[in-house]
């Protein structure tokens, strides 16, 4: 019953859970802790008031829903059995994910491991991409380590764990998925036919299932790996094909598309994407610098003043409500203000670090830059 109230959109059965309850801290603690009852029975007080919750999320208003959610009240449909060993994965897996989003690698990977080895094993009601949805924590956490410790050790242990996630998969949204991060492994190891491979095959699944957004960042992926061949013609028609689906395309997306552009010569593709990011609404601090940066590196002066005027007045509107620390993006537009010439609007810049954060990091370098010029 659960599965009809998934959006197809999500990208797993374990993330369309999440997706449903609301995409927050709470959602996820609850569906994980569903998920992880299901296979290992898991029937304490509180995992069964946590999942009487989602329960009621889901089944509120369905006749199903009244009948399933006083069976389990009742303790009808699964008597209360007491499993430390199963709370104790509970507790590792909980505390991998913390880490992972904290950008912890390291740490989320023995506790990954530790949880994997003392997993719950399947009942009757089982999630198909369960351990593959773990590998791939897994992997992923490796791949982000080795690029922190530029490790290429680390790299193949995260293609092991990889291949593991690719066997045990058996939704294609899974397997596309875990076929970018693959190519993605294989990128970073410099195997970039074997990584074209994978990024093809994940593009067939993601065109027959007409998924915008993770479409989009595997043409992307592809178009690079094409460059790093030296074939330019495919890169092009990838990036051509990319550039139809412009209105899917995530920001940081766009801009790199439009540095490909650069790359390949093309200043005048560069400029078509460039421009249409310019119009987006929002596009975030980091991006408007990298923006304006894309447009001095262009030789325009006068876009790169424009785009650096529009990111000065947003941070303006950030600091007089009280945006709790700024001092990064002010420290690169005084310095981007430096590299165009224009003293006056670096010396202001860099006046607003000094006032606003006066004990940042930047003090020093800012102050000298100040006394030179």
């Amino acid at each position: 019953y659960v599965g009809r109230y998934f959006p197809s959109d999500a990208p797993s059965s374990n993330s369309r859970l999440k997706y449903f309850l609301g995409n927050d801290r709470q959602a996820q603690m609850e569906s994980e802790s569903l998920i992880v009852w299901y296979f290992g029975g898991f029937t304490d007080a509180v995992v069964k008031e946590i999942t009487m919750n989602v329960l009621i999320k889901v089944f509120g208003g369905s006749i199903v829903g009244v009948l399933t959610v006083g069976l389990l009240g009742c303790g009808c449909l699964f008597p209360y059995k007491s499993n430390t060993v199963q709370n104790l994965y509970v507790d590792l897996h909980s505390e991998a994910e913390d880490l992972r989003y904290d950008g912890k690698y390291r740490a989320a990977v023995a506790k990954y491991e530790q949880a994997f080895k003392i997993r719950p094993r399947p009942t009757k009601v089982i999630d198909v991409s369960y351990i593959a949805q773990f590998k791939y924590r897994i992997a992923f956490s490796y791949a982000k380590l080795a690029e922190a410790e530029t490790d290429i050790s680390l790299y193949i242990k995260a293609e092991e764990a990889i291949k593991e996630s690719y066997q045990a998969a058996r939704l294609e949204s899974d397997q596309a998925e875990i076929l970018y991060l693959w190519g993605y492994i294989l990128f970073k190891q410099a195997r970039y036919q074997e990584a074209r491979a994978k990024y093809e095959e994940a593009i067939e699944i993601f065109l027959r299932q007409r998924t915008g957004h993770y479409l989009t960042v595997e043409l992307y992926a592809l178009g690079k790996v094409c460059l790093a061949l030296g074939d330019e013609g495919a890169a092009r028609r990838v990036f051509a094909q990319l550039e139809t689906r412009i209105n899917d395309i995530e920001y940081d997306i766009m801009y790199r598309l439009g540095k490909a552009y650069m790359a390949l010569g093309d200043e005048g593709a560069a400029r078509r994407v460039f421009a249409q990011l310019e119009a987006r609404d929002y596009v975030g601090y980091d991006i408007m610098y990298r923006l304006g940066q894309a447009y001095m590196e262009l030789g325009d002066e006068g876009a790169a003043r424009r785009v650096f005027a529009q990111l000065e007045a947003e941070i303006d509107a950030a600091l007089q409500s009280g945006f709790p620390y700024i001092a990064d993006e002010l420290y690169r537009l005084g310095q981007a203000y430096m590299e165009l010439g224009d003293e006056v609007a670096a010396r202001h810049t860099f006046a607003q670090l000094l006032e606003h954060y006066p004990k940042s990091s930047y003090k020093a370098e800012v102050e000298r830059l100040l006394e030179k010029h």
